[in-house]
Parts: structure tokens; C-alpha cells; sequence
């Protein structure tokens, strides 16, 4: 058995191991661009990817780690975000190994995992790791915007006779009961203020630097051009996001960011993974939210869903009388080996997780 590093090369060998796991993996160039088109990677080609165990020339185990920037309180911060840790049934007594060869990489001031199951979430914990303590990860908050689609989507691995006529039913019943709760949305934001946003500009760069003064206290993901262009490019050139721009007297008060998926039996998801305020207004918030939920609706998309968050932000969600999911598993962990760093960021308020955070949305 050898443990070695990632290379460029390995995609194949580890597209096989995510195939024998039962686990879909990105595309090579998506895979690829984590790092050669990774604003934090200097050096392309000798940047640590990860590490591989490898057996006989065959891969059985994988840890991926791509990097990004943070700020808290005007200092910069390297986080190492973890993906794919995945390894054959055979070799799982050796998972630990992998991770604890990331945890040992130089150069890094905290690990982030985003996507992470609960097995492997109570090895990171034996490794020192914490879930990033925060409510809105507990839970899941949507909005439904095709209930027919929903009740399809529920019982898509049920197959029996009169299925379209028990969902029709099921519609009609729930419609009566729920129908206020679902259309709540309607008509609750003003729209005036807001202006879609063209493209991904050097005006992040401003809007960029005002908003690490208003989020100083908070431990934040770079959001200039350069990292919004590298996290949103994928759904960009498949027009499957949209920003939405809140606007006073020309000048930018806040925005918004959702992205659309679409899974293999056609139910189409929308996201909110970032909301930005540069004017603390619970208004603005409602506004820009409601206008992403609208156009969401007009994207013919099933459900609208947000996660994650700072308390202010999530009561401007509830604001749409969303339904709530309560999941068993807290995927946000994160270690840091900087005691400063440590020490500032235990508490809730120095948090403002969403999807762009990790990996979150590089699986989507």
C-alpha cells in the first residue's frame, strides 16, 4: 500500500473509485479548474491536491483539498477545503490515515469540510475537528413552487397503478390544507429596488472591499471578481445562476446569488447561496430574497431552498413562511491549527456559512 500525493493524472483512478462507492464525480475540467484556474494557486501544477492510497497501481482511497481565502477582522486567512474522501470498503480501517496527512499540510490557517456524512464526521472529531456552530445548518428551509412536481419527486422510487391519479389527489387535498403557506411569497417583497445583474465585474472588487467593513467580524469568503468568477463559472455558462442587485439613489445596498440543478428524474432545485447586505436593512434582505424566489418561479424550478446563514439573515427567510426540514447531520466541520484563529472563531456570530463556503456547491 502507498500513500502519495495527487496528481493531474489520477482523474480516471479516482472517477473508478467514486464509481465502485456508488458516487457521482465532477467532470475532469471542472476537477481540474479547483486549482488550475484557483486564484489562491501560485504554481498550477505543484499545488497539493490531495492525497491517494493506492494498491497495486489502483487507487482504493482519496482525499481531495483545494484552497481559498478568508478574512476576519482586516487579517487574511488560507483555509484547505477537503472533498471526495472517499475509500473502498476494504481499506476504510485506513481512512484515517488520509486525513490526518491533510491535517498535517503546512501553510494553512484552518480546514474546511462542507460536505461531510455523519461516519466521517465522527472521524473528524476524533481528529480534533468541530461542526461549524451554527443553527442554520440544522435545518433546511424551503419554499415550494411546484407541488405536483414535489409529490412526484416523494414517491419517485414508488411504482404502482393509478400513480398520477393518487399525485393529482394528493395535490388537490394538499392545496387545500397547505395552499396559503405555499403561495405566502406572493406579493409579500417590492421588486422596484431591484436590478438583475449582467455580469460578474470589476464592481465585485468595490462591493468587496465595503463588505469586509461591514463583515469584519465575521469569518468571510473572499467574494472578489476574480473568486466569484472561479466559484460560479461552471453555472454561468450554463445560465444556471442569477444575481440580483439591490439598488438606492445608484448606489449597491446588497445581493444576491442562486443557482438552479436539475437531478436525473428532472426535479429542478433553486438555491440561495449568498446574501450580501451592505445596508443593514431586514427590507433589503426580504426584497432581494423574494425577488430570487420570483424568478426561481419564472425558471419553472420545483422547490427554493436556503440553508446556513448568520440569525438576522434567517429571519428574513422565515419572513416567507418557508417549510422546514430538520436534518440529522451537521455537514460544516473545520479544524484550525492557528490557536488565535481558534479561539475567535468557537462562538456563532464569527460564522456566516452558506454554499459557497467548501465544496458545497462543486458537486451541484
Amino acid at each position: 500500500m502507498i500513500l502519495r500525493k495527487v496528481s493531474f493524472k489520477d482523474y480516471k483512478k479516482i472517477n473508478s473509485l467514486f464509481k465502485r462507492n456508488k458516487i457521482k464525480m465532477i467532470s475532469n475540467k471542472r476537477w481540474i479548474n479547483l486549482w488550475k484556474k484557483n486564484p489562491a494557486v501560485k504554481n498550477k501544477n505543484f499545488f497539493l491536491k490531495g492525497w491517494a492510497l493506492e494498491e497495486e497501481k489502483k487507487i482504493v482511497g482519496h482525499i481531495g483539498t483545494f484552497p481559498t481565502k478568508y478574512t476576519l477582522k482586516s487579517k487574511n486567512y488560507n483555509c484547505s477545503n477537503i472533498h471526495n474522501w472517499v475509500v473502498d470498503e476494504k481499506h476504510r480501517y485506513q481512512s484515517s490515515i488520509l486525513m490526518k496527512k491533510t491535517f498535517n499540510s503546512k501553510g494553512n490557517d484552518f480546514y474546511l469540510s462542507t460536505s461531510t456524512n455523519k461516519q466521517a464526521g465522527n472521524l473528524m472529531k476524533a481528529l480534533d475537528s468541530k461542526q461549524i456552530p451554527s443553527d442554520g445548518l440544522k435545518s433546511s428551509l424551503f419554499v415550494i413552487l411546484n407541488l405536483k412536481q414535489v409529490i412526484y419527486f416523494i414517491l419517485k422510487k414508488k411504482n404502482f397503478f393509478f400513480k398520477s391519479l393518487l399525485v393529482n389527489i394528493s395535490t388537490y387535498i394538499l392545496k387545500l390544507f397547505f395552499g396559503k403557506k405555499i403561495n405566502h411569497w406572493i406579493g409579500k417583497f417590492s421588486s422596484k429596488n431591484i436590478i438583475k445583474c449582467k455580469k460578474i465585474d470589476k464592481n465585485f472588487n468595490y462591493i468587496w472591499n465595503d463588505t469586509k467593513k461591514i463583515y469584519s467580524t465575521v469569518l468571510l469568503l473572499n467574494r472578489d471578481k476574480k473568486w466569484l468568477e472561479w466559484n460560479l463559472n461552471y453555472f454561468i455558462k450554463k445560465n444556471k445562476v442569477w444575481i440580483f442587485f439591490s439598488k438606492e439613489n445608484k448606489k449597491i445596498t446588497g445581493y444576491a446569488i442562486c443557482i438552479e440543478t436539475k437531478d436525473s428524474n428532472n426535479f429542478k432545485r433553486a438555491y440561495l447561496i449568498d446574501l450580501i447586505l451592505l445596508k443593514k436593512s431586514k427590507e433589503i434582505s426580504i426584497n432581494l430574497i423574494g425577488s430570487c424566489i420570483q424568478e426561481a418561479k419564472k425558471r419553472n424550478c420545483d422547490i427554493f431552498e436556503f440553508r446556513g446563514f448568520d440569525k438576522k439573515t434567517r429571519v428574513s427567510m422565515n419572513f416567507f413562511s418557508p417549510f422546514k426540514k430538520n436534518l440529522s447531520h451537521n455537514p460544516f466541520y473545520y479544524k484550525s491549527n492557528n490557536n488565535k484563529l481558534n479561539k475567535m472563531i468557537k462562538e456563532e456570530k464569527c460564522w456566516y456559512p452558506t454554499y459557497m463556503d467548501g465544496d458545497a456547491i462543486k458537486g451541484f
